[in-house]
Order: structure tokens, then sequence, then C-alpha cells
């Protein structure tokens, strides 16, 4: 069941933003421990709750009890642990590999499994935008979309290279890519090729295919994916063996406890790259996905899934 209203950028803002999402879960009493995953910066801008972020550097806090807390997340080598006391609202945006890092004095090899508040960084009246309760989530996402591209375009000056857009793509549709050919393809060498993967996405071309692999095969453990997608996926490893080693290095776990957990919020960033992935392969733009039922959809003035 969909937990996130999310939709593709406009136009103005896709070379560098690949999608939006607003998430309003009404959480336990007593909090809650999930996890985010994202192999490509973020930024989340947490509008309620008390959040706590385990980090390459150790544990983070954010709490929106005085205003909303806008948090830029670098691209992660796994899932990162959360936890979250009272309800989880905030609004998502996903870059594209090749747009810069919030702090353009640093690298994505430096931002990686990292988080950094960017509150200081934004105009009071970006920072006291209010998102209304009452206010249809369409609407909260249009008014981020605005935010999102006053703050963009004082930040950059040119778009990310055609390469890392074309390598993204295959490595949503099958991330058994071809370093060589696409080099031919691009007239550059494997050696740039290589290069500029491990500047966009901070980890090397293995280590990016290793991550889209179990990305997929988490998606469909957790029932976000295509089901008959499932046993195209499981191929991509040599056997259960080596597809349970690699489910647990990236998310702590085996496949048969991820299928139990609930995931909430490791369930909303994989349905989120499912639907990029569907705009890979048949450029449909991120819309109705076949995997959902229309009649679960959240409605856009909110919704409580009683989780």
């Amino acid at each position: 069941m969909p937990l996130a209203y999310s939709r593709a950028p406009a136009a103005e803002i896709a070379p560098w933003v690949q999608s939006l999402a607003a998430v309003d879960i009404v959480s336990a009493a007593n909090g809650r421990r999930c996890g985010f995953f994202s192999a490509t910066p973020a930024i989340r801008v947490l509008l309620k709750g008390k959040w706590c972020f385990e980090t390459a550097d150790g544990p983070r806090e954010f709490d929106t009890a005085h205003g909303n807390r806008t948090v830029y997340f670098g691209p992660q080598t796994r899932e990162m642990a959360v936890s979250v006391q009272g309800p989880m609202r905030f609004l998502l945006l996903q870059f594209h590999p090749g747009a810069p890092p919030l702090d353009q004095s640093k690298t994505h090899e430096e931002t990686l499994d990292r988080v950094e508040c960017f509150d200081a960084g934004l105009p009071r009246s970006i920072r006291q935008t209010t998102y209304d309760d009452d206010d249809a989530r369409e609407n909260w996402l249009d008014r981020f979309e605005e935010l999102t591209r006053q703050v963009l375009f004082t930040r950059v000056d040119k778009e990310p290279p055609a390469l890392m857009h074309e390598i993204y793509r295959r490595l949503l549709v099958g991330p058994e890519i071809e370093l060589d050919e696409i080099a031919d393809r691009f007239g550059v060498s494997r050696r740039t090729v290589e290069r500029q993967v491990r500047t966009s996405f901070g980890v090397s071309p293995q280590q990016a295919i290793r991550c889209a692999r179990a990305l997929d095969m988490a998606a469909a453990i957790l029932g976000v994916a295509m089901p008959e997608e499932e046993a195209a996926f499981r191929l991509r490893y040599f056997d259960q063996s080596h597809m349970t080693r690699e489910i647990h290095h990236f998310f702590g776990t085996t496949p048969g406890a991820l299928a139990r957990k609930k995931a909430v919020l490791l369930r909303i960033d994989l349905e989120i790259r499912q639907m990029r992935r569907l705009e890979a392969l048949d450029e449909l733009g991120i819309g109705q996905a076949p995997w959902r039922d229309p009649e679960a959809e959240p409605p856009l003035d909110g919704w409580d899934p009683a989780i």
C-alpha cells in the first residue's frame, strides 16, 4: 500500500531533480525504528517528529518542535537506521547522480552516509514556510518545488553530464552495464567513465552496480516491485547464498527477516526508485505503477495508514 504522494519534477528542474514526495504517517505512540536508503543525494524537509539518523559520523538528532528542519543526505552505501518519535511527516527531494553536492566544497564521496543540516543556508522566508494540515499534499509539493527552484538556481550553473544520465538509466533498467560500450558511445575512455561514476555517485562502478542490484532485490522482497520481475532479479545473483550475503551487506538482515519487517520508510524509497525504473524502461514518466492498487492510493489531503 503506497505511503507517500510522489511525482516527477517540473521540466525546469528535471535535469537535477528526479522526484518529489510528501510523506505523512501517524507513527506509533512509543516511536518507530526504520530506515532510509537512497543511492543518490536527497533533501528531506522534516515537518513533524523527533528524528535520529545513524550516520557515518554517528547519531544525528533533529527535533521539529520549534520549526521545520532541512536535512541534506549524501548518497547512501547501505540502509541508514532511523528512529522517530511522533508523526513522520516530511517532504522528500531526490537528486540525479551528477547534481552537485549541497556543500560544493565537498565531493559526493565525502558525503557518503552522512547528513548535513541546511537550515542556516536558507533564507528566513523559506525556513518559515508552512504546510497546512488541511491543504492537499499536491499543493505541498507545488510549494516545495517552487522553493527548490529558488535555491537550486543560485547554486548550479550547468546541467549534470549526459553521460551520468545514461549510466543511471542503465543502472535502473539492469545493473549489468558495459562500461566499454558506454565509453565508445560517448567517445571517451573507460577510465573517464569510471572517474565520472565515482565523482557523481561517490562510489566505484562496481559498487554502484552492486547497490542497484540489491535495491531491486529488496523492492521485490518487500512487494514494491512488479511480481513477475522477482525471478529476473534473483538471476542477477550466482545463488541463494550470494543473494543472502548481499542483502545482509546492504540492509543488515537476511532476506526472510527483511520480508517480515514493516520497513515503512524503506518501502517509500524503494517504491519511488521502482517508479523511476519504469520511466527508464518505458518512458512513461512517474505515474500509476502497475503493482499499485488504485483504490489504495493515499488521498491528496493526507492519509493515516493506521500502521
